[in-house]
């Protein structure tokens, strides 16, 4: 009788977290946003999601979807305010990546990862900020990963700045394969002096 209870009961326990972990949702969203042009062959785009008490528990996958036509650089930074309901976050960012995939399989095809560079401070605001040299032309999207903690929710809002690839001078490829032609030289005289 004593192993029916325990067994009943580690059913009973295993529904109960089984039926809560259920409720939890994904409720992000993808959209695809404008680049604005900066005057200097560049671009520029600001986006952000906003979540309330209705989203509590829920973790979110916001992708903001953009194509590039050449090769670029590109810098973004991300702010969160949020609520603090007893002693947590209630809007928690857990991640912050540019990613570049195939627009035809979906399959990713490189990631570059944000940082968290919150400071202290008695502002609610998580900061994070990411940045991605020598992107080549294709398919990409901003990518913000969190959880919605508590019932007062929060907002997020980001920068993004995609400014062109610097491209070395021309006397900078001179430099470089004149050292290497030297390296050689060095190289060879050394083997030489062996024999």
């Amino acid at each position: 009788m004593k192993i029916k209870n325990i067994l009943l009961a580690s059913m009973i326990a295993g529904a109960s977290l089984f039926g809560s972990a259920a409720f939890a949702a994904n409720v992000g969203q993808t959209i695809s946003i404008d680049l604005d042009s900066d005057g200097a062959g560049g671009y520029n785009a600001h986006f952000g999601n906003t979540y309330g008490s209705a989203d509590r528990t829920n973790t979110f996958t916001d992708q903001y979807m953009f194509v590039l036509n050449s090769n670029f650089d590109s810098s973004t930074s991300l702010t969160s305010s949020y609520l603090a309901s007893s002693t947590i976050k209630d809007l928690q960012i857990t991640g912050f990546n540019l990613v570049k995939y195939d627009p035809m399989t979906s399959a990713v095809l490189g990631t570059y990862a944000g940082s968290n560079v919150t400071g202290g401070g008695a502002h609610p605001t998580d900061r994070w900020e990411l940045t991605a040299t020598s992107l080549t032309a294709g398919s990409y999207y901003v990518q913000v990963d969190g959880l919605v903690a508590g019932t007062g929710g929060g907002a997020y809002a980001s920068d993004l700045t995609i400014a062109v690839s610097a491209v070395p001078e021309p006397e900078t490829f001179g430099m470089m394969a004149a050292g290497l032609g030297l390296l050689g030289f060095m190289a060879r005289r050394k083997q030489a002096q062996k024999v």
